[in-house]
């Protein structure tokens, strides 16, 4: 790329009016621009594996890409956990692979910033009417002659334009990962909760034919029968309600992973993760979080882009274009040539309305980079108590709620069978303990999921306001079921 010393140059060979030099110079510095449809895509690559330990490769048909597909097919024919999916995504999305596009875009617009406006050739041909005398010929050829100067201005701004470029896309991979995280965490969750229900049907399935046993002795009453039937049939159809549910998310997950055929045939463990042992950690979160945040150093590019852009508007203000050029004339078999010039004359427009929305974008976009950091800080707080409630409330099931359900079910099943507790007692209890395991499921459920909203703010970048809005609505749930039992 032409540095800011040969612009210098061709200003010093204008200035000698060595014109003959120009023309081949400005030649030589523009004609050395290429494009890389790759360019950038090294860093982002880089930033990504840095930040989440995945791997992204951009499918341009090279034996990285077979080494890829490799990759992919040895994930798939294991037991795929919630890393190894994210990794099969991030090699196999086509929206993904569609995505890093939006680099060669940024790249193009980057080039194009560096080049000059080509010549314009003008030409002419006058006859005298009626004939008598010879055609008059005009020629011209003129060039925009402050592209020149104003090329470097060009430059920064699109430079600066695909650094954001850059930080867009990254953040965007990193979004799609938590994105496939989180879609596996809720299919594990609805793998558990499928084999839960299956095993409690076929208990209350027992328990019905117990009861029927007991009714056709006259030990229990029509009503006490109707009920433990019921209550096989709700759990039947819940039973249904997740087996739906179950397949809806895998399907979403071999959407995200862009599987088909039998690429979809992949296994998985049924169960979410436990607790881990190893406690949360919130030491200086907040500072952490603000400068690992993309979002947050993309809205500095953008402050940066609005400055470069300010002070492009304020050079080209009274002048924004003008063309220096050569025009001859033949006339009578006798060439004329001359040089020409063309500039508009700031007479009305003196650039004040472009000097001024320059100045709006830079203050709009300084306004937003203090108002992302508050919502940065605020979204730090909410998911960090997010985090420490689903973890608090999961252990509080797994340590005490559900081995106390446990102890119930079995003092009321020997107070049953000594004929001290009626059937519905006994149902009462065992709806109880259902519920109550039911309820650990999905609180682990949430807390894996806050746990992926955390991951992604430490990888620098911000929840979706949708996955905070579903962490409050599934608390609200928790509680009223709490309260209810």
């Amino acid at each position: 790329m032409p540095s800011p010393s040969l612009w210098r140059l061709v200003g010093r060979v204008l200035l000698e009016h060595k014109a003959g030099y120009v023309l081949p110079l400005i030649v030589v510095l523009t004609g050395c621009t290429t494009l890389d449809h790759r360019a950038g895509f090294s860093d982002v690559s880089a930033t990504v594996e840095a930040r989440s330990g995945k791997r992204v490769v951009w499918n341009l048909g090279t034996e990285l890409d077979a080494q890829a597909a490799q990759e992919v097919h040895a994930l798939l024919h294991t037991t795929l956990t919630a890393d190894g999916a994210v990794q099969v995504a991030l090699l196999n999305n086509r929206e993904l692979q569609a995505l890093y596009a939006e680099l060669g875009v940024a790249q193009a617009d980057l080039v194009q910033a560096g080049l000059l406006r080509n010549p314009v050739f003008d030409g002419s041909v006058r006859f005298l009417v009626g004939g008598g005398g010879p055609a008059k010929l005009d020629l011209s050829a003129a060039l925009e002659f402050l592209d020149i100067f104003y090329l470097p201005l060009r430059r920064r701004i699109a430079a600066a334009r695909f650094e954001e470029a850059k930080l867009q896309v990254t953040g965007a991979v990193l979004d799609f990962a938590a994105t496939v995280q989180a879609a596996f965490y809720r299919h594990q969750a609805d793998e558990q909760m499928l084999e839960l229900l299956q095993t409690i049907v076929q208990a209350l399935a027992l328990s019905l034919e117990v009861s029927q046993r007991l009714h056709a002795a006259g030990n229990i009453t029509d009503l006490d029968l109707a009920r433990e039937r019921a209550l096989l049939e709700e759990a039947k159809l819940e039973l249904r309600a997740t087996e739906v549910a179950a397949h809806q998310s895998r399907e979403d997950l071999n959407t995200l992973m862009g599987l088909w055929g039998s690429q979809t045939a992949w296994q998985s463990d049924r169960r979410l993760p436990d607790i881990p042992t190893q406690p949360l950690q919130f030491e200086g979160l907040e500072t952490r979080v603000l400068q690992q945040n993309l979002a947050l150093a993309s809205a500095r590019q953008r402050i940066i882009v609005a400055g470069e852009q300010l002070g492009a508007t304020r050079a080209t203000a009274l002048v924004p274009e003008a063309s220096l050029g050569v025009t001859g004339e033949r006339e009578d078999g006798v060439w004329n040539v001359g040089p020409t010039v063309e500039f508009p004359i700031p007479l009305f427009d003196q650039g004040q309305a472009r000097l001024g929305r320059a100045v709006a974008e830079l203050r709009r976009a300084q306004q937003e980079y203090y108002a992302l950091g508050v919502r940065i800080r605020a979204t730090v707080r909410a998911v960090r108590e997010r985090s420490q409630g689903a973890q608090d409330r999961a252990l509080y099931y797994r340590d005490i709620l559900l081995p106390l359900r446990e102890r119930i079910v079995n003092e009321t099943q020997l107070q049953y069978n000594a004929m001290q507790r009626g059937v519905i007692d006994l149902l009462r209890t065992r709806e109880q303990q259902m519920r109550a395991a039911v309820a650990y499921i999905e609180t682990l459920r949430d807390y894996w999921l806050a746990r992926t909203d955390l991951g992604l703010l430490l990888s620098g970048r911000l929840p979706s306001p949708s996955s905070l809005a579903m962490g409050r609505m599934e608390r609200l749930k928790n509680m009223g079921e709490n309260a209810a039992h």
